[in-house]
Formats: structure tokens, C-alpha cells, sequence
């Protein structure tokens, strides 16, 4: 069985949904901590003009000290956050996207936003939680008790996996590492490649 590992990013981009495509299971890493200023609440667009745009979920400062599944979405009446993302997605890409950001977890709204394009994609790989495995660790060791915790023979990494993963550990517990190399157009959200392709 492959199984393939990734942190809940806001309506990710093209890459992340072929690691998926190619994978048995896919797992959520949402038991690790927030990062501020990343993928995790928010990701770009080109606009109507053909400029960059960012578009995402406002959270409380406090956030970069939770593990991503405990963080909450601010207050649609702190700064109105809510109904600009809306009006922003509706005028650029015709869409309207209430349903995903109906809810005040942030880790709900990108799981919403995850199974919005999958479902677009038709992708039917089977998504598991992390936080539900009841695994423990810190980076490689994380990744790889969640292998054995799914038992999977094999796991899938990012490109980027070959610079931080402990390869030996994996070697040791018999789980094959498979680097992906992903083959993208552009490295925008797939909310915006999706609305281009209607």
C-alpha cells in the first residue's frame, strides 16, 4: 500500500492533488504546528488583469502556537475577511465558494477546500486525518510512524523530501520512500486552474 503525507493547505496547488491521484491513501498532517505566512491559510490567483493575487482565511496571531487542527478562523466581523475572500473568488473566478467558508476551524475549510477540487478532479483516493491515528513524533519519525501506524509499504514524498527525510529510519522499518516529481502548468491554486478549465 502507498500512502502519500501532506500539512491541510488552502486549496492547494496542482502538485498536491497528482501526489494524491498517485497514492493509496492520503494522509492529512494536521497535528503539527501552524506556520505563519505559508500555504496554510491562504494561496494565489491570477485576477481578471493578470496580476497575482493572494486570497484565504484570516486567524488570530496566537495561532503560529497551535498545532493546525486547533486553529480558528478570526471573526468575519474583526476585519470582514470572509465576505472580501468571497466577493474576491466570485468576481475573478465566477465562483461562489460560501460552502467552504462556512466554517470557523481553519483545518474545516481546507479539508472543504481539498474535497471541492477532488471531487472536481475526480480523484478517489481516501483521505485519513493524522490527529485520528494517534501517532507521535517529529519530522521523519512522525512520517514514518504513520506509516506504520496506516501500514503502508511505501511512501510517497514531495521533491522536496529528499533534502529533510531520514532516509535510513524508513529503510530500517522496511518502508520504500518515492520521491514525486510533480508535473504542473503552474504552481497557482487549483481553484484558479479549475476555473479556467470551465
Amino acid at each position: 500500500m502507498k500512502i502519500s503525507i501532506h500539512q491541510p493547505e488552502h486549496f492547494p496547488y496542482e502538485g498536491f492533488f497528482q501526489k494524491m491521484s498517485s497514492s493509496d491513501y492520503f494522509v492529512i498532517l494536521d497535528n503539527v504546528k501552524y506556520r505563519k505566512n505559508y500555504f496554510q491559510n491562504r494561496n494565489r490567483f491570477l485576477n481578471t488583469n493578470g496580476i497575482e493575487e493572494w486570497f484565504g482565511v484570516s486567524v488570530p496571531k496566537k495561532s503560529t502556537s497551535m498545532n493546525i487542527c486547533d486553529v480558528m478562523t478570526l471573526d468575519n466581523s474583526v476585519n470582514g475577511w470572509r465576505d472580501s475572500v468571497l466577493k474576491k473568488i466570485k468576481y475573478n473566478l465566477s465562483l461562489d465558494m460560501s460552502e467552504t467558508y462556512r466554517f470557523d476551524r481553519l483545518v474545516d475549510i481546507n479539508m472543504s477546500s481539498i474535497e471541492w477540487c477532488k471531487k472536481k478532479l475526480g480523484i478517489d483516493t481516501q483521505i485519513v486525518m493524522a490527529s485520528s491515528l494517534g501517532v507521535k513524533g517529529q519530522k521523519s519519525e512522525l512520517l514514518l510512524n504513520i506509516c506504520l501506524a496506516m501500514d503502508a509499504k511505501s511512501y510517497i514524498s514531495g521533491p522536496s523530501g529528499i533534502d529533510y527525510l531520514d532516509m535510513d529510519i524508513f529503510k530500517d522499518k522496511n518502508v520504500d520512500v518515492e520521491i514525486f516529481q510533480p508535473d504542473v502548468k503552474n504552481y497557482y491554486s487549483m481553484l484558479y486552474n479549475i476555473a479556467l478549465s470551465k
